[in-house]
């Protein structure tokens, strides 16, 4: 998921966003609301990766902040460690006033009443530019509370070299299915040159997405209808071994296996794997570092399987912790921040990494411009959450997190690729575990959400 960092700012784009923002959303001095030794609001963030779009970002807040009368520090940290710094002070009583939440992050902290209610500020921005996805909204809801405002899509598409599709099938379309999938990456790989599909099977995040999308896509699930661990199932053991078979049919690189969550993207990048499923932070890597091969690249759905196409969707958001002295100056930065000229003018300048909360933003010659986005607004409209079919709860995100960040399935994937365990085995221990997590999650043993 990660990429390098962009030397560089785009000032043009950073004046107009910050322009936009401070003229949309200035309030007027609050210098006599707040004591003199607490007119600072202190925000956490993760990095965009880009250069230009972190300082975008704060720039905004910084200028927001001066038309406001506070000094606003945004501090971008790498997403590695991020919970877990996030997570360290909470226990040291020494949260910033208002952080970017990960994922299912929030819900785990709003299960702890850490977190503002904000949905008051979500009432008055899911109107805006065609509307907000509501698809976002259970990631950050419970009970019916707002808990933290979603700030961007999170879509992982499939990138694939249309060249070498080309030269196999005479025309230049990402295959649909799987099988298709699999037929072409057949045909193009040319091991050690070029594999065929480079799946991430190391023990990493960006493994657990995928074996959840080839789960999902095959029939499988994670829970059932009340929540309960599901993965045991004839889904699960066929799309495990659906991977097998690309392992042992050499489509993987053998070193997948010792990836980090880097590891597809530089396959990649480097014509090493003619597919591999990410984030759109390869598309920006590419506009600006090697437009050839861009220019033989799409972003296409993830393949169908037996089942069909469910893609999950998640997002990043905006939340105010509960112990901040400045919950109405949070919620204020928020809104602003979230006024879609200003929102658009960050998307620009973190090159598509992160996509459009509001429909309209979609239509922004940006978007329009580069038809590499195409199919998104449909991926995140018919999107399916991980822990369908069961409704989202605090305790179940919270749960699902728990299997994420012990990396179960790596685990289970391993063991089949690596250590020759029989796929049914593989997956039948593997909801054993689940269901050990599971219960020590609902007992309270978890202390720290997944990064």
């Amino acid at each position: 998921m990660r990429r390098d960092e962009r030397p560089g700012i785009n000032r043009r784009a950073l004046l107009k966003g910050t322009a936009a923002l401070t003229a949309a959303t200035a309030l007027g001095p609050m210098a006599g609301r707040a004591r003199a030794q607490e007119n600072r609001l202190t925000v956490w963030g993760v990095v965009s990766f880009t250069e230009e779009g972190d300082a975008l970002l704060g720039q905004q807040m910084k200028d927001w902040g001066a038309a406001n009368g506070f000094e606003v520090d945004y501090q971008a940290l790498p997403g590695s460690d991020y919970a877990t710094r996030l997570a360290t002070a909470v226990e040291a009583g020494s949260v910033p006033d208002v952080v970017m939440m990960l994922q299912d992050i929030t819900l785990f902290y709003a299960e702890q009443d850490r977190l503002v209610d904000l949905t008051d500020v979500y009432d008055g921005l899911k109107g805006l530019a065609g509307g907000m996805y509501e698809t976002l909204l259970p990631w950050v809801q419970a009970d019916g509370r707002v808990y933290s405002i979603p700030m961007q899509s999170d879509v992982s598409v499939m990138y694939a070299r249309l060249d070498l599709i080309e030269e196999a099938t005479g025309t230049r379309e990402a295959p649909a299915t799987l099988d298709d999938l699999e037929r072409i990456a057949a045909e193009v790989s040319d091991p050690p040159q070029t594999f065929g599909i480079g799946l991430t099977v190391g023990r990493t995040p960006d493994a657990h997405g995928q074996i959840v999308q080839l789960i999902l896509n095959e029939g499988g699930f994670l829970v059932n209808e009340q929540g309960a661990p599901a993965l045991n199932s004839p889904a699960t053991v066929a799309a495990i071994e659906r991977i097998k078979r690309w392992w042992d049919n050499g489509l993987i690189p053998e070193n997948s296996a010792s990836w980090d969550d880097a590891g597809n993207n530089t396959a990649y990048n480097s014509g090493q794997a003619a597919f591999v499923f990410n984030p759109a932070s390869i598309f920006a890597y590419l506009e600006k570092e090697d437009p050839d091969l861009l220019a033989d690249t799409t972003q296409a759905p993830f393949p169908a399987g037996p089942a069909g196409n469910f893609p999950s969707v998640g997002t990043w958001s905006w939340s105010v912790f509960a112990g901040s002295p400045h919950v109405d100056a949070g919620k204020r930065l928020i809104t602003a921040l979230m006024q879609p000229e200003p929102l658009q003018a960050v998307y620009e300048e973190v090159g598509g990494r992160w996509y459009p909360v509001y429909r309209d933003l979609a239509q922004a010659p940006f978007w329009q411009e580069r038809p590499f986005f195409a199919d998104f607004p449909q991926i995140i409209e018919t999107s399916r959450p991980t822990w369908f079919p069961a409704p989202a709860s605090p305790l179940l995100l919270t749960q699902l997190s728990a299997v994420y960040q012990t990396l179960i399935l790596p685990g289970m994937l391993q063991e089949v690729l690596i250590n020759g365990v029989p796929a049914a085995d593989a997956v039948a221990a593997a909801q054993t575990r689940m269901e050990q997590v599971f219960a020590e999650a609902a007992a309270g043993d978890v202390a720290t959400p997944a990064p």
